[in-house]
């Protein structure tokens, strides 16, 4: 009976002591109230953007939402909507560091590095000149994962390359599934 009942302090503290935390660590817009771990993943209703509008006209225009413990901002007012990606959109540019700790392109954050990489992304890598040239290196790298996928979809069990068979259509995806 005690271990039951420390059992149930416990686990109201830990959850107390969460929400309190999360209420302390971020100063957010208002929104539906998250459960631990799942966020507010129960909440959505299979339309979301009908829920956004319901949370909206309940909690204003600038809602803060939970998916598992990733927070999302949802901004329904488009006035609101322009100031944050037009004019606030260096100071919520940073993008969080997942691979090579902010020094390749998708992921680094916003500073020198990133808008001298994406000056030369924009004036070498992706002109039509650069991209034609390179568009057979492309036509070829796609023909192979068309193939690879060919050959798991009609050979599962294969390790091997099986080379597709030589009819007009074997360029064409499998997506049967297999029992």
């Amino acid at each position: 009976m005690t271990l039951l009942l420390l059992a149930i302090i416990s686990f109201t503290l830990v959850f107390l002591l969460y929400t309190f935390h999360q209420r302390l660590r971020f100063k957010l817009p208002p929104g539906p109230r998250p459960w631990p771990i799942v966020g507010n993943l129960y909440h959505v209703k299979p339309v979301r953007f009908r829920c956004y509008a319901e949370w909206a006209q309940q909690y204003g225009p600038i809602i803060s939402v939970w998916f598992g413990t990733a927070l999302n901002v949802v901004v329904s007012n488009s006035e609101l909507a322009k100031e944050v990606l037009k004019e606030k959109d260096q100071q919520l540019a940073d993008r969080h560091r997942i691979r090579q700790e902010g020094q390749g392109f998708v992921w680094a954050d916003y500073g020198p590095h990133y808008v001298k990489v994406r000056k030369v992304c924009t004036l070498e890598l992706f002109t039509p000149k650069r991209l034609e040239a390179l568009r057979p290196i492309r036509e070829d790298e796609v023909t192979a994962m068309v193939e690879s996928i060919y050959n798991d979809c009609t050979h599962p069990d294969s390790t091997t390359p099986v080379p597709p068979p030589q009819t007009e259509h074997h360029h064409s995806l499998c997506l049967k599934s297999h029992p």
